[in-house]
């Protein structure tokens, strides 16, 4: 019997134990790659001109390196694999010329290993004498299955005499040799997989030279990552050919003899691969690099138009389908501008010899796409000559005679996404392009492109540079290449006035360069660097980042809880993504709209960049449609513009009513120095240009111009940043003329005599004592109307008036408190519900951050966001923070845990060093709410609040996160501090109604309310468009919110844009006015009277995580009764639940078992 009920017990402990670990939150340690090593071997040796190439899939890797003189047969093992490898023959030179090669005799071994496994390392061993010796140990590991990197290089042209560019980066030692290790080091930093090449990876294009190779291969990273090389101008001899094993090379392509001899003159022999020889040649049968003119007077160079046929190749990477294609010849004739000049022999000729080599293409990009249909969701085209760059070959005659054959035409015909060149040695990078125009604007962030993107690589050696504009091979094409501005030909060029159309932007710090490119399913990912440093301390400097994402959308399109009954219906349209999420908020911040070009611009406090969003192009979708943008780098311009400035952050925008201007407010690096107002004029297609630069107050937090762009206005915050103990600097409002550029700032100096100070204070302004208001006054945010501008002092609980003619304060007010003895409250942390109660002590200072104004028959009327903010400066802090327990109690003694039921912590306002506030009162930061105030004369009038409102209908529709926090989903994680947190509102009017658009920082989302008749205001909806699922995912914490009027917006509908700091989206919704209801105010489903009734019903609507709708039922007077019991049956609690119980019943029963023994 003992046994039994121990046995028991034990069992049912050990259940409840398992059930208990099954359902802990406990996340996987990703796994490091696997190993297989397969027999170790001792080396003794290095081996020759190691390097891999990409196999034909991931499965496999092709790999290539040279054997001593004498080697019959080699091997490899490469892991638990071993290959015997017939050691080849080299193909010798057309001339050997002693000096240059040294590899006579030497053999080349080429292999393919098969049957490898992904996110796996081998390592393999080489042997040149049937494994009686071993090399030293290598390593190569495969691409996971569902992600890679790939770095892009292009022209390191390694030079045997190590010279560098005189511009250049110039590494320690001084040798390009030095640049091209580096630059191989970083991209193995980075992490990539993989390398492929745009070309030129030596120099010496008369047959190679063997030393240049040597340098080349160097590198250690040459034996670890394959590397996928294009065939340059400076590659064609054999040598490349021997050195390099190609997967799925074309074998049967047709040899094209190519006859260019230079751009302006017949002189270069280094061109064309069948030139026409001068009659002083032909007479002197002079040799040009081995080679004499034949009976028909050409010199026939067989190695060099060999060589242009092969380096046609396709591989499939993971989910990219690469093409490397040969553009490393030069196709001659069609050179109109030459056609009579006997120099140029081949100018005359059609274009036959570029549609020769084009076809060639076209049968390589044929053969990859059919061996690998429906296995790749992205084409990737690699070569060495770009058809779209902007420095020394923009002009050339051979690139323009590839485009005239149709070059450009076939990454269409064939939706190749990107094409990755060289050559010209800049970087450069295109507008997405489709027949031969820009199918996009300037952007960062691209959604399903419907075109090519050509990027050119710069020199990743530091051997040479090429500049733009300041020198052309081809001086006198007429017309090639064309120019944005709409001019032609290598004189409008070197003008300097205009980019070439295609063009996008172009890099040249005289560095090498490099890019890698994050490849994460539908998602690619691209930084371009510089390096930066030196050798001996080398650093990669970011010159340009994009992000291309291809048959994507932002998911099922969020729509209003209230959508089927409300006076205004919502839904989610648009979403752009920055890709940058913070769990302390700050990513996109502030929006603004410009009504003339459609587009949007906003704030991303994380990048330091104003990013300009396409809502033009917003289209409508079963999905939400992901929407392009383009960082704008205003840190660099202002900087350029004005060195005197050490810039700190950008913290706001607003564009001009008239769609012409732009202005930034940017705050100085030292907390204490005036900031600048940065004023742009708007482009059509997004971009911006300075035109001023302007002083104004310290810390300009928020700008805005006026209704009739007269003025524009900053809220200088003066925030004392380093303490109180430091300098606590004025806060200010800054007025700009836009005609004149000056600047007045408006101070509060008028209200620091003892009197006036006591007169704010009397009617329940706070401020810290022993200080002036004109240093204590932080202002937040303006608001204007036609002849005013209110400002909130958040930190004060006031709003300031400035008449915008007289540019003079006229008062300050108090915005009030919410009475929580009146209005219940749910500020317990730890119950798990909603259960809100009424406090006699209780006060919530309303603290607003943003406001709006609206007019209502010639009055003003100002709409707050009630967040609140505490101080916390140095060791300086005014909250104070009770862990409801034992003997704990509100600042006032008033609130204990025994006559509350409070459980958690509950941070109240320190009022014991601020003026204006009741000692007999607690006071809470912010009101979790938003009030209505009328302007009457020099003061303000209090018309609506909406109480506990966004507690309520939060409550209801998101229960089981009610009062989390905008990094962690747990419910009532903010219940105890601030709430859901109104942080920001908007005002927008649509047929003969007004809304009140108000966001919640924590919980997320936005309520509407109908303020047509303010005294009268009612909740109309409610949307949130986060998604749960995790704590940061979907649009997370809103900031900043425009509304677009139907007028204004290019879809004609109105439209609401909202910027959400945590996850780093902005998001666009439609806005529909329910007609019917609209000619019935009281129609709405939740009217000014239901605060009246018992019960208030809200049906969940917004089914889109729930599979039954549920109504949710709440008394406003006993709430008690009636609470809204959400988490309390999570399957946690089941089983610690039944763990303890299980314990318990086993300890009980094996007592009572010893008991009756």
């Amino acid at each position: 019997m003992n046994k039994k009920i121990i046995k028991g017990a034990m069992c049912l402990s050990m259940i409840s134990s398992i059930a208990l670990t099954n359902a802990s939150l406990i996340k996987p340690i990703n796994a490091i790659a696997s190993q297989i090593t397969g027999t170790t071997h001792t080396g003794s040796f290095n081996v020759d001109s190691l390097t891999l190439q990409p196999g034909e899939t991931t499965s496999s890797v092709n790999v290539n390196w040279y054997a001593p003189e004498g080697t019959g047969n080699s091997m490899i093992q490469f892991g638990d694999q071993t290959y015997q490898v017939e050691a080849k023959d080299l193909t010798s030179p057309t001339k050997v010329d002693t000096s240059k090669y040294k590899d006579t005799g030497k053999k080349v071994c080429k292999v393919t290993v098969n049957g490898l496994q992904a996110d796996t390392q081998y390592t393999y061993y080489i042997s040149n004498d049937n494994g009686n010796t071993w090399s030293n140990a290598y390593t190569y590991t495969t691409p996971k299955n569902d992600s890679f990197k790939f770095g892009f290089t292009s022209d390191p042209q390694i030079k045997e005499n190590k010279e560098t560019d005189s511009k250049g980066w110039n590494p320690s030692d001084g040798t390009n040799q030095t640049g091209w290790a580096t630059m191989m080091s970083e991209l193995e930093e980075q992490g990539v997989n993989l390398v492929v090449s745009a070309g030129d990876q030596v120099e010496d294009q008369s047959w190679g030279k063997s030393s240049e190779y040597d340098s080349f291969f160097a590198p250690t990273q040459m034996t670890s990552i394959p590397y996928a090389p294009a065939v340059g101008n400076h590659d064609r001899h054999y040598m490349f050919a021997d050195h390099f094993n190609l997967p799925h090379q074309m074998d049967s392509l047709e040899e094209v003899k190519t006859t260019f001899r230079g751009q302006n003159s017949g002189t270069s022999q280094s061109h064309g691969n069948y030139i026409q020889a001068t009659a002083d040649e032909i007479a002197g049968q002079l040799e040009s690099n081995g080679v004499k003119p034949n009976a028909e007077g050409q010199y026939d160079f067989v190695e060099r138009r060999e060589m242009e046929t092969k380096g046609n190749y396709y591989y499939l990477y993971n989910n990219v389908l690469f093409v490397t294609l040969n553009t490393g010849a030069y196709p001659g004739g069609n050179d109109e501008e030459n056609a009579s000049n006997e120099s140029v022999p081949s100018a005359s000729k059609g274009n036959e010899e570029a549609e020769a080599i084009v076809k060639n293409f076209r049968t390589t990009l044929q053969a990859a796409t059919n061996e690998y249909q429906n296995q790749y969701q992205w084409l990737v085209v690699t070569h060495h000559k770009s058809t779209q760059t902007v420095a020394k070959h923009a002009a050339d005659s051979d690139i323009e005679n590839y485009v005239d054959a149709g070059f450009e035409s076939l990454m269409d015909d064939f939706k190749v996404d990107f094409v990755l060149g060289g050559h010209d040695h800049v970087y450069s990078r295109s507008y997405v392009l489709k027949g031969g125009k820009r199918v996009s604007e300037r952007l960062v962030t691209i959604n399903d492109p419907q075109g090519t993107i050509y990027l050119t690589g710069n020199c990743c050696s530091d051997m040479q540079y090429y500049t733009p504009f300041e020198k052309l091979d081809k001086n006198n094409n007429a017309d090639f290449p064309v120019l944005a501005n709409g001019k032609k030909g290598s004189q409008a060029y070197l003008e300097g006035n205009s980019l070439p159309y295609g063009n996008q932007e172009w890099n040249q710090e005289y560095s090498p360069s490099y890019a890698v490119f994050d490849v994460k399913d539908n998602k690619m990912s691209v930084k371009v660097y510089n390096l930066d440093g030196d050798s001996q301390n080398p650093d990669s400097k970011e010159i340009d980042a994009f992000t291309v994402t291809k048959k994507s959308d932002g998911g099922s399109k969020t729509t209003g809880f209230e959508n089927a009954k409300a006076l205004l219906s919502l839904q989610q349209t648009g979403r752009y993504d920055s890709g940058i999420t913070n769990a302390d908020g700050g990513v996109i911040e502030i929006v603004d709209y410009n009504n003339q070009t459609g587009w949007a611009y906003a704030v991303n406090g994380q990048s330091g960049k104003l990013v300009a969003i396409a809502l033009k192009d917003i289209e409508s979708k079963d999905k939400v449609d992901l929407l392009d943008g383009n960082d704008i780098d205003i840190k660099s311009i202002v900087e350029k513009a004005d060195s005197s400035f050490v810039y700190g952050d950008m913290t706001s925008v607003s564009v001009s009513h008239d769609g012409k201007y732009l202005a930034l407010a940017i705050q100085a690096a030292n907390y204490k120095d005036n900031g600048r107002v940065a004023l742009f004029e708007c482009h059509e297609d997004g971009t911006i240009g300075l035109l001023k630069i302007i002083e104004v107050g310290v810390q300009p937090d928020m700008v805005v111009y006026t209704n009739d762009d007269t003025q524009i206005l900053t809220a200088n915050e003066g925030e004392p940043r380093n303490g109180y103990t430091s300098t606590d600097p004025k806060g200010t409002v800054s007025i700009i003329n836009t005609k004149t550029f000056e600047a007045n700032h408006v101070g509060f100096e008028a209200f620091d005599s003892q009197e006036a100070r006591q007169k704010l204070v009397d009617q329940g302004i706070v401020i810290k004592k022993g200080t002036k208001p004109s240093e204590d006054f932080e202002p937040e945010y303006i608001a204007v109307s036609d002849t005013k501008a209110y400002i909130t002092l958040q930190e004060n609980n006031a709003i300031a008036i400035i008449d915008l003619k007289t540019q003079k304060i006229e008062s300050v007010m108090s915005v009030g408190y919410e009475d929580y003895s009146k209005v219940s409250v749910d500020i317990d942390k730890k119950d798990g519900k909603y259960a809100p109660q009424t406090y006699n002590s209780l006060r919530g200072i309303r603290m607003p951050d943003a406001l709006s104004v609206y007019t209502v028959d010639g009055v003003d009327y100002i709409v707050t966001a009630n967040e609140g903010d505490s101080r916390k400066w140095g060791d300086y802090t005014n909250e104070k923070e009770v862990n409801f327990g034992k003997g704990k109690t509100s600042p006032t003694e008033k609130i204990t845990s025994e006559n509350s039921g409070l459980t958690g912590k509950v941070v109240f306002f320190d009022s014991s060093d601020y003026d204006g506030l009741d000692n007999d009162k607690d006071y809470l930061f912010g009101g979790r709410s938003s009030t209505i105030f009328k302007v009457e004369g020099n003061t303000m009038k209090e018309v609506f609040t909406t109480g506990n409102d966004f507690e309520a209908v939060t409550a209801k529709y998101i229960p089981d996160h009610f009062n989390c926090s905008n990094n962690d989903i747990t419910i009532d994680d903010r219940s105890g501090k601030k709430g859901p947190e109104s942080e920001s509102v908007t005002i927008g009017k649509i047929g003969e109604k007004t809304f009140a658009f108000v966001g919640l920082e924590r919980v997320g989302g936005v309520v509407v309310y109908d303020i047509t008749t303010p005294e009268k205001a009612t909740y109309v909806n409610y949307i949130n468009s986060r998604d749960f699922t995790s704590d940061i995912a979907g649009d997370d914490s809103p900031e900043g919110m425009k509304f677009i009027s139907s007028e204004q917006s290019k879809t004609g509908e109105p439209q609401l844009l909202v910027a959400y700091e945590v996850s780093g989206t902005l998001g666009a919704y439609d806005l529909t006015l329910n007609t019917s209801l609209d000619k019935d105010s009281e129609a709405n489903g939740n009217k000014p009277e239901d605060k009246k009734d018992e019960n208030i019903i809200i049906t969940d609507t917004n089914n889109k995580d729930n599979n039954t709708q549920d109504s949710l039922k709440i008394n406003k007077e006993n709430i008690k009764q009636k609470k809204v019991k959400t988490g309390d049956n999570t399957m946690i609690s089941f089983y610690v639940i039944t763990l303890f119980i299980s314990l318990f019943v086993g300890v009980f029963f094996i007592k009572k078992h010893q008991k009756v023994k």
